[in-house]
């Protein structure tokens, strides 16, 4: 399970002018509430639970959801593992304390599942969205996970259905930045109409899309100036390295 815990899609982003993105319109607004829209058109999955009878021993994970997805939590959702296309766990229901949010999994295998697909699912009933995190492990009889160390796998960047790719963007601004930056100042990406990603200035943005072959568009919302900055130049994400864009006005 540490493997899936591990897979990792790194994409990065540049510029379509060098990494500089030159001029911008401005329209005063309010602070906006950018936040990327998690929400699915995924049903409800019908999993069985296995026949214990039918398999050697078990072993057990505790896993802890990610803070972005604890916030959309319900007693509706339900979480999974499969070993190949079978379903090795009774369908495990959130339990909740003060902070966050569990799921105990029991899993059923055999000695002769090794270097076998185990696919972990997570089917959140308020977003109506399937995640997914699949890779390669061997079944770890008698063995158990998430107790000692806390397992949170990464379903928001590397099972999301419905943004499969993720590129990393840092927007920097110029000295000469039109203005002081505050600290309830918010950068965000979008496609269209639609926000892909947001954060602060300097620091990296996750920026979510549906393929590599999307056009982003970055805006900065500035406390001082009580508005929008909207950047004309787009930025395309690529594969390889985080990418680092200055803005200019």
């Amino acid at each position: 399970m540490m493997l899936i815990a591990a897979l990792t899609l790194t994409w990065g982003c540049s510029s379509d002018d060098d990494d500089q993105l030159e001029s911008s319109t401005f329209v005063i607004a309010e602070k906006p509430s950018w936040a990327v829209n998690m929400m699915g058109n995924d049903d409800a999955p019908n999993w069985q639970a296995p026949d214990p009878a039918n398999y050697e021993s078990s072993m057990i994970i505790m896993v802890r959801l990610e803070e972005q997805l604890e916030a959309f939590s319900s007693d509706e959702d339900r979480m999974t593992v499969f070993i190949g296309d079978e379903c090795r766990a009774k369908p495990a229901v959130p339990q909740k304390d003060d902070a966050n949010c569990y799921f105990v999994l029991k899993i059923d295998g055999n000695s002769s599942d090794r270097d076998v697909s185990f696919s972990l699912f997570y089917y959140s009933a308020r977003l109506h969205h399937l995640f997914k995190l699949s890779g390669k492990e061997t079944f770890a009889s008698d063995r158990t996970y998430g107790i000692e160390q806390e397992f949170i796998p990464p379903f928001i960047t590397k099972g999301n259905s419905k943004y499969p790719v993720q590129c990393g963007l840092t927007v920097n601004l110029p000295e000469n930045a039109p203005f002081t930056v505050n600290e309830g100042d918010r950068v965000a990406v979008f496609v269209g109409d639609e926000c892909r990603g947001c954060g602060t200035v300097g620091n990296p943005i996750t920026v979510f899309l549906t393929s590599a072959n999307e056009t982003l568009q970055v805006r900065y919302y500035s406390v001082e100036k009580g508005g929008i900055y909207t950047l004309k130049k787009t930025v395309t994400p690529t594969l390889g390295e985080d990418q680092n864009i200055t803005i200019t006005f």
